[in-house]
This record gives structure tokens, sequence and C-alpha cells, in this order.
């Protein structure tokens, strides 16, 4: 109440650092991260994981920032709710056989009937920008390590085609070899120099693909310059033994939600403004002051009231727009609700996909091609396979390779997904209102 008190007389905006305190605060809760902010190039002098990443982006992020600007703006608007507006001077000087004037000062008191409802639908809105600011840093965070097991998945992926080039090419250049003894057929020949080149085309594919990769997580750590010249370190962990518990991830989405929390919170100001709206509607106008008048040396001083009568104008047109701006709020928070609860259930039903085909890929189909594998080279080696046969195992033990890294990447987005539902933001976005 002191703080209110204060800001009532002084009409005063929060500073941005009480306007930041609160989201800092939240942020590191949820985060479960409370490290003071490092210097952004002590990180990227050595190679990047996902964590640092993350502690760069909060850190730079030119999209957080201005995020966090919105909070100066709501401030702005909760100190202007709690002002009464400028004390009016009305001087009238009249000349003739004498001289005549007369003064008025009349301070408006009308913010002093309106300023609860105001102050709370101002103190509304602005724990509502407070609970966006935290949701749009939690959002970049988990963006950014999505984006970052994309990379590491392309790494990966590189390294993977690399090793069918180098099949391939073996195949290839065995074939012509081949070919030149006059062992085997053109269309052989030019079928395995065609695979060569695919796997070529493959390689550099995969290489662009690097790159673009490294752009998206510039983007979000808002690095340009020298400073995008970083490395990443790390592969996509294997999934783990047992399957993610993620049954309660409704109701913890929902629970943890800071869409809902804003929104109610929208619901809250735009009812508070709709109260002003209602009691401006029968009394537009309201001041007390002094008024003095002096005709020939003789000065006169007394009270002064201004009064304003809604005879011609009743405000119903911002009446009726308070009333949408309420209705709209209460839909927008059923709408946030239902998408919510939707999102979270789509999430669970990815992350277990994700996970059964990961583990089924990494138990299962993996090992039985790298048995095909050693068998055929065990039969290779007692000269009852060709090489071809060899290769061929290789190449198909690298495509699985290929399809348990692209399962373990939906996998670990799939649980930055989950895992940013449980702090309270929703990564997914809708088209009508990005994020």
């Amino acid at each position: 109440m002191r703080r209110w008190g204060l800001l009532v007389l002084a009409a005063c905006a929060p500073s941005t650092s009480e306007l930041r305190r609160p989201v800092d605060t939240e942020l590191a809760h949820r985060l479960g991260d409370d490290r003071p902010a490092a210097a952004i190039d002590t990180l990227l002098a050595h190679p990047l994981d996902a964590d640092a990443a993350v502690r760069i982006a909060l850190a730079n992020s030119p999209r957080l920032l201005a995020a966090l600007d919105q909070l100066g703006i709501a401030g702005g608007e909760l100190a202007t709710a709690l002002s009464l507006g400028p004390t009016q001077i009305d001087l009238q000087l009249r000349f003739g056989h004498g001289h005549e004037y007369e003064l008025d000062a009349v301070q408006g008191v009308l913010g002093l009937v309106t300023m609860p409802r105001r102050r709370a639908a101002a103190a509304a809105g602005l724990a509502a920008v407070q609970a966006d600011a935290t949701a749009t840093a939690l959002r970049l965070a988990g963006r950014v390590e999505i984006a970052f097991h994309d990379l590491l998945a392309a790494q990966q992926e590189l390294e993977l085609r690399h090793t069918a080039f180098d099949a391939a090419d073996a195949a290839a250049t065995l074939r012509e070899r081949m070919f030149a003894a006059g062992n085997t057929t053109e269309l052989a020949q030019a079928r395995d120099r065609d695979a060569r080149e695919q796997a070529r085309i493959d390689v550099a594919r995969a290489q662009a693909a690097i790159e673009a990769r490294r752009e998206a997580v510039n983007a979000l750590l808002g690095l340009s310059g020298d400073r995008t010249n970083w490395t990443a370190t790390g592969m996509l962990a294997d999934p783990p033994a047992v399957a993610p518990r993620i049954d309660d991830l409704e109701i913890a989405a929902v629970r943890a939600s800071l869409a809902l929390v804003a929104g109610n919170a929208q619901v809250e100001a735009a009812t508070d403004r709709l109260g002003a709206e209602r009691l401006q509607a029968w009394l537009p106008e309201l001041g007390v002051g002094v008024s003095a008048i002096d005709r020939d040396g003789t000065t006169q001083v007394g009270p002064a009231l201004r009064l304003g009568l809604p005879i011609f104008d009743q405000r119903s047109g911002a009446r009726a727009k308070a009333r949408a701006e309420v209705h709209h709020a209460e839909h927008e928070l059923a709408a946030v609700a239902v998408e919510l609860r939707a999102a979270a259930r789509s999430a669970r039903v990815a992350a277990l996909a994700a996970y059964e085909e990961a583990r089924h890929l990494h138990d299962i189909v993996l090992p039985l091609r790298q048995q095909i594998v050693d068998e055929t080279l065990r039969h290779y080696n007692a000269m009852d396979a060709d090489p071809f046969q060899l290769i061929v195992a290789r190449r198909e033990l690298v495509e699985g390779g290929h399809a348990y890294v692209e399962a373990l990447r939906r996998y670990w987005n799939a649980m930055t997904e989950v895992a940013a539902l449980r702090r309270g933001a929703l990564l997914t976005c809708r088209e009508e209102s990005p994020c």
C-alpha cells in the first residue's frame, strides 16, 4: 500500500529494474538456473553446447529484448493510471472604468474516484505483460534447444553421408576395375557410378544443411559478424532405457501455463476498464479548487467546483468498446485453454512415438544391420561373398544410422516441447497470434 501511495503522489513510472525483477526471478525459477549471466564472448570462445547456447540467447536475443521493452510500456500505463492530471488555471482580465481580474485554480479529482478501477486495470495489464515476457524467454530457450538438436543431427548426418559416399565410391571404383578387366557389364558400371554421384550430392546437401542449421541458431542467439564463428560440440544422446513419464503432461501444462496467467490478467484488466467507463458515463468530469476575483482592489476568494453533466454524451461508444474488450479477453482465454490442452496431448503422443521408434532402431534394427555386415564380412573372408555384397551391407547400416539420427532428433525436440509445457510456455504458435 505504501508503494501505491507514493505512486499516487508522484505519478512516476516504475524503474526498469523494478519491472524486470519479477520476470528474472520467475524465469530463473522455471528454468531451474539462477546463475548470473556470463560474458557472451567468453561462452563463444569455447565449443557451444545447448546449455551455453540458451544462456547466450537469453542475454543477447534482440527479439527477447523487444519483448522486455513491453514492460516499460505497461509500467508507463500504470503510472498514467495513478495520475490525477494537470491543475487547470483560468485567468480573466477586464478593463473599463476600472479593472477586474478573475482567477480559478481547479484540480480534476475524477481520477481519485476512478483510480481504484484504473489502477487495478493497469496493474493487471502489467502482470499480463510480465507473464508474456517470461513466456517469451521460455519459448526462446526451447527453440534454441530445438535448433541446437537440429544442428547436432545435421553434423551426425554429414558423418553418415561421408561414410555412405566412401562405400559408394569403393563400389564404383571396384566396378570400374572389373569393367576394365572385362569381368562386368557396362550397365553395372553405370549403376555404381550413378550411386556414387548420388552419394556425392547427399554429402553436399548435408553440408548445406549444417550451414542452414547454424544460421537458425545464429538468428535465435542474435549473433552476427565475427561472433558467428563458433563451433558446436556434442551428439544427440541415446534415448533412455525407460519411456518418459508424461501421462500428467496435460494437467501440468495447464497448471504452469503463463498464457493462462496472462489471459486471466487480461480479463481482469478489461473488466476494471469497463467499470471505470461506466462510472465516467455518469460523471464525466469532477474538479475542485479555489476561485479569486478582484474588483478595483477588492479581492474575494472562495471555493470552486467543476462538474461535467452527461446530457448529450453518455460515452455509449466507449462503454460498448470496453464491454467488447471484456468478451474478447474471455473468449481468447477460453481458446488458449483449449489449444493448450490439445498441444499437451499432441506433444505427449509425439514424444512417446519418437521414443518407441528410436528405441526400436537402437535395440533391434541397428544391431541386425551390424550383424549383417559382420556376417557378410565373414563370408567375404571365406570367399563365399563378393565385395559388392559387403558394400551394400555397409550402405544399409548407414541408412539405418540415418533413420536413427532422425528419430533421435524428433525425440529430443519433442521432449523439449514437453519441458517447455511443464515450464509454462507453448512453443507452437497459432497463425493469428505469432510468438
